[in-house]
Parts: structure tokens; C-alpha cells; sequence
């Protein structure tokens, strides 16, 4: 409810409460009428209490203040916010801390993120730093601080694809003649089904048929547990091909769930016959890649090896993107080009208008994984 009050010049002030409680002063007063002073504040009473209304004076606090608030209210994973916390102390917060959520334009943030590569970031990386900064001025549109987020929908330069390299069944079987038990057993996990390394290092018993994996549990190696979804929090089903052979696991795998008691062991174990270590493995892997003479060839690689020979097998892009559990369609086309006609389907095609064997006798057969 509005209400007035009396200055010692004899004026009236307009007061009223705003929906956030806070008392507020009528603009425009004072006035010499104590009637015109209520009326002009239960107007701004109603103004401010209207849906859609946004404190004018909150757009002016500084964003280092906000990112405080922003972070209580703020939900992630361990492991995401140990990244981000990082990000925002050395990136974010530097830039942004003292400057006021109202003067934060696009055109900052684009130079911002210039700078951030000048400064030696990679494109990624610093993408990455606007998403954050970006989610940090959406809630603030969200709590009606800002009507709209300066740092949405920026056209920012692409970063260049990572190097991949894509084995063939020789080279893998020539890296992984190199590796001793376990660590060739989790190579062929990894290159069999596609796995991420969390998702292989953490699949348990009871996950695994005779043909199929189902991908539930994901080993957090920094925060050592075991989460309780894959990334992108989706169940998924993947083939077991025949030649890929898993250990016999113990009763249960003896690390922490973030959710649930543990059902069983694990299928890939370490020396030790705990969870396998990614810089370990990383170690032997690298070992065997030189001793092949096969070259550089990262652990991830094995995912990517795994998606070429699926899709020189005729398996579409779609199929593969559900089984690497890729949740946007545009993150499997980076595999596009390896789901294009065989060079060879293309010179028997224009071969056959010479006399020659139909087109489809001359294809190039290739192998499914099940039949390596």
C-alpha cells in the first residue's frame, strides 16, 4: 500500500513497497499536494508489481556481485564446476568483476574473446569462457535484471577440428599386439563399442550380455565416483561385438556411487583389479603406438576409429550418432565425410557405361565389426 510523507519544506514524498518488498520513492515529487504525492506512488506500486517489471537501479550492480548470487542459485555437476570455478577466476572475473551488468555489450564480449586467444587460448577454450559468461547474464535476464543477454547468440569464429585419426583393422590389431592384459582388453572395449573413457572404465557386470553393453554408470575420475548417468544423461544400448572379451568381475567394484548401492564389479579392471586409470592406460597405449610405429594416435582416437568403421560398413550417420550418444545431430557430422560414395562405386558406375560389369558386382565389400 502507498503512503506519503511530510519533508521539512513542507513537500510530500510518494512512497510504495515494490514486489520485492524494498521501499521505493515515487519519481517526479516531491509535491505540494499530499493527494497528487499518494496517487503518483500507487501508480509506481502498480507499476512495479505488474508482471514483466525490472528494478531499473539493479541493472547497475556490478557483474562480480551478480556471479555471487548467480553461483547459489546454480546447479552443476562436481566435476563441471570444478572447471568452471577455474574459468571464472582467471578469465571471467578479472574482465567482468567490476563492471556493471547494464554496460556488459556484445560487442565487449566479442573483443573479450579475441583477446582471450591473443592471450593463448584455444578457440575452444575460450568459447567456452562466453558460454559461461553467457549463462551468467541469462539468469540475470531470468531474475528480470536485464531484458536481454548481450552475450546470446554471438557469431563467434569456429574452432578448427582436432586432428583425428582413423585406424584401420591392421593398424589397430598391430598397436594392440603390443599391449599386455588387461590394458589390450580395455584397447578392444574401447575400439568395439565406442565408448567414452569413463564410460568403459566404470561399466559393470550387470550391464553386459552376451551381445549388447548398456551404457548407465560413468567412472568421475576426478571426483572418484561413479556417476550415475553417461554424458548427456541418456541411457543407451551398444552392440558387443564377439572378439572384444571382458573380465569376469568380483561382487562390486568398490568405489562410491553418486547414486544407488553398486549392483557388481567391473568387466575392465586395473593390475590391481580396481578402476583402471586413464593416465596409466594413457601411458602403455602410447608405448604400443611407437613400438608399432603407427604414430601419434590418441586414446580418444579409438572412439573416432570406431564411427569410420561403422559407417564404411553402410551403418547411417544417425545410427552412429545414437550409439556414440552424441544428443545433437551436429556433433556426429564431423564423421560426414567418411559416410560419403566410395571412390570405387563411383568409377564402376561410370565403368558400366562402357560395357563393362555392373556397378554393383565391383563395390568394395566391407567388413562389420561383429566379423573382424
Amino acid at each position: 500500500m502507498a503512503w506519503t510523507r511530510r519533508r521539512s519544506s513542507g513537500m510530500y514524498q510518494g512512497l510504495y513497497r515494490d514486489a520485492s518488498g524494498r521501499v521505493r520513492t515515487a519519481e517526479g515529487g516531491p509535491w505540494s499536494r499530499k493527494a497528487e504525492a499518494m496517487r503518483r506512488a500507487g501508480e509506481a506500486e502498480a507499476a512495479a508489481r505488474a508482471l514483466g517489471w525490472r528494478d531499473p537501479a539493479a541493472a547497475g550492480e556490478r557483474w562480480g556481485t551478480w556471479r555471487l548470487e548467480w553461483e547459489r542459485s546454480r546447479t552443476v555437476e562436481a566435476s563441471t564446476k570444478r572447471s568452471d570455478d577455474g574459468r571464472l577466476a582467471k578469465h571471467l572475473e578479472p574482465r567482468w568483476g567490476s563492471v556493471p551488468l547494464v554496460d556488459i555489450t556484445r560487442h565487449d564480449v566479442k573483443t573479450w574473446y579475441a583477446q582471450l586467444q591473443r592471450d593463448g587460448l584455444s578457440p575452444a577454450t575460450a568459447q567456452r569462457c562466453v558460454h559461461l559468461l553467457s549463462a551468467s547474464l541469462n539468469a540475470a535476464v531470468d531474475a528480470g535484471i536485464l531484458s536481454a543477454n548481450p552475450a546470446a547468440r554471438l557469431r563467434l569464429s569456429v574452432p578448427a577440428p582436432s586432428t583425428e585419426r582413423y585406424l584401420t583393422h591392421a593398424e589397430f590389431d598391430a598397436i594392440v599386439a603390443q599391449l599386455e592384459e588387461p590394458w589390450a582388453r580395455m584397447a578392444r572395449l574401447l575400439v568395439g563399442t565406442g565408448l567414452r573413457w569413463g564410460e568403459a572404465a566404470g561399466l559393470h557386470a550387470h550391464r553386459v550380455s552376451a551381445t549388447w553393453v548398456e551404457v548407465v554408470e560413468v567412472w568421475d575420475q576426478h571426483g572418484r565416483q561413479m556417476k550415475a548417468y553417461p554424458k548427456g544423461k541418456k541411457r543407451r544400448q551398444v552392440p558387443l561385438p564377439d572378439w572384444v572379451q571382458l573380465d569376469a568381475a568380483s561382487a562390486t567394484c568398490g568405489m562410491r556411487h553418486a547414486r544407488g548401492a553398486c549392483r557388481g564389479g567391473l568387466v575392465v579392471t586395473s593390475v590391481e583389479g580396481s578402476v583402471m586409470d586413464s593416465a596409466r592406460f594413457r601411458t602403455q597405449w602410447d608405448a604400443a603406438c611407437r613400438a608399432a610405429e603407427a604414430g601419434h594416435v590418441r586414446v580418444h582416437d579409438l572412439r573416432h576409429t570406431y564411427a569410420s568403421w561403422l559407417l564404411q560398413a553402410g551403418v547411417s550417420l544417425a545410427e552412429v550418432g545414437r550409439l556414440l550418444g552424441h544428443t545433437s545431430p551436429l556433433t556426429t557430422q564431423r564423421y560426414a565425410h567418411l559416410a560419403e560414395t566410395p571412390s570405387e562405386a563411383v568409377l564402376a558406375a561410370l565403368g558400366a557405361h562402357g560395357g563393362q560389369p555392373d556397378a554393383r558386382d565391383r563395390r568394395a565389400r566391407l567388413r562389420l565389426l561383429g566379423s573382424r
